[in-house]
């Protein structure tokens, strides 16, 4: 059967649009298929315009044309009359264009040194590479253990080993596609890891950031340095507090209050002078409204590092699993920003920290509260806590009754996400 297709321009194609038909796109004079059943993200643009370049058309089928029309899309030009594309075509043009069709979009072709589609790995990522940055991750923090336990012993920082970290942070963000660094975040942690792998998160988180701020290095480099250190306070509380595996008492939270400036403080005492960390440092709690602690300054004093960094904080803290607390989906984090986070931290942070977030999960795998394994396919901004997703070969969009309940790590066992569950 003939079925009817129309061109659109590639940059004109709705973001987390799922495309459940064939793609195709102009060749020699004919059509080329290039892949199907897939979801409209930046890389798959990027490589669109690889291959159709100078046309910056594809063709996709008339039913979602009139979908655009009636919702008032720009199409970048006059609507065409549909184009014939038989299946014999398709079939021809498919074969003769084998190497236009990336490896990780051709159907039917298992490979498990090729990209990994569908698998929580972003387009183009392998399973050595999700085997490297893990590896790399955990080396990282085994090694922030040895520094906060450095810490707590001489209660000074030494400059030039959180610079080495700063280093390795940058260079890992720069290197390593982001969404596997995601995973190691969302990992699950003991309780007695917890500190120093907050704190490595943070880092991170930070990190992204800055990036997706598109920071200089100088700027960089220092918002990281916050992430890293802007708990080190928590090492001069009592650790029994700090471990403590039940919601803290008014008084035992009192104590922990006055860890930003114990951190501050050890920051001085080691020879720290940039302003701009130590200020990170010290307000990470505050809020824009005067609630937070440990001066209850408002939005006027409260710097970009310390706003930023309360953003990454309260991330990590809510991703991770605790005894007295279950760990939240990111999903559920970015709608508790959505709903709650504006009226003390700040708009403009968190609209681009849940937009970024949002790009970085889609393609990627999830855990369902019935336990099973779904594939992200479009996150709606009005409705961040149920994303549409693919499982078992269903497109659904979860709902209050089928939920995420975290992001999948493949280094977890089937015992430990029953755990989640």
């Amino acid at each position: 059967m003939a079925i009817d297709y129309v061109p659109i321009k590639i940059n004109r194609l709705p973001d987390g649009l799922f495309l459940d038909c064939k793609v195709y796109i102009e060749k020699d004079g004919g059509y080329s298929f290039y892949c199907e059943n897939v979801s409209v993200t930046p890389s798959l643009i990027e490589r669109l315009r690889t291959v159709v370049y100078p046309n910056d058309k594809i063709y996709i089928t008339a039913n979602y044309m009139e979908d655009f029309l009636k919702r008032g899309v720009d199409l970048g030009w006059k609507p065409e009359p549909p184009k014939i594309i038989k299946p014999e075509m398709a079939k021809t043009f498919s074969v003769a264009s084998e190497s236009l069709v990336p490896n990780d979009e051709k159907p039917d072709k298992p490979d498990t040194e090729s990209p990994l589609m569908g698998k929580g790995f972003a387009k183009g990522t392998t399973k050595a590479d999700f085997e490297r940055v893990r590896k790399e991750y955990q080396e990282t923090k085994e090694a922030t253990k040895v520094m906060f336990d450095e810490i707590a012993i001489t209660r000074r920082v030494l400059p030039s080993t959180t610079e080495e970290f700063v280093h390795d942070i940058g260079r890992k963000l720069e290197t390593n596609d982001i969404s596997l660094i995601l995973q190691s975040i969302n990992s699950m942690r003991r309780v007695d890891e917890y500190l120093h792998t907050h704190s490595l998160n943070v880092a991170f988180l930070n990190g992204l950031m800055a990036k997706w701020l598109k920071y200089d290095k100088k700027q960089h480099d220092e918002l990281v340095r916050v992430g890293l250190l802007h708990d080190i306070g928590k090492l001069v509380v009592p650790q029994d507090v700090i471990n403590k595996p039940a919601k803290l008492t008014p008084q035992e939270f009192e104590l922990v209050k006055k860890h930003s400036l114990y951190s501050f403080e050890m920051l001085v005492n080691s020879g720290i002078t940039e302003k701009s960390v130590l200020l990170g440092v010290i307000q990470h709690h505050e809020k824009l409204n005067g609630s937070g602690y440990p001066h209850g300054i408002d939005a006027k004093e409260i710097t970009d590092y310390a706003r930023i960094t309360a953003i990454s904080d309260i991330y990590d803290a809510m991703i991770a699993k605790r005894v007295y607390k279950d760990a939240h989906s990111p999903f559920d984090i970015l709608a508790n920003f959505s709903k709650e986070g504006y009226s003390v931290l700040d708009i403009n942070y968190v609209k681009m920290f849940i937009d970024c977030m949002i790009e970085e999960l889609k393609g990627k795998m999830i855990v369902l509260s019935d336990g099973r394994v779904a594939t992200v396919l479009m996150v709606n901004e009005r409705n961040l806590l149920y994303p549409m997703v693919e499982v078992d070969g269903e497109i659904i969009t979860t709902s209050p009754e089928l939920y995420c309940v975290s992001v999948y790590n493949h280094n977890v066992s089937s015992d430990e996400v029953e755990k989640i569950l």
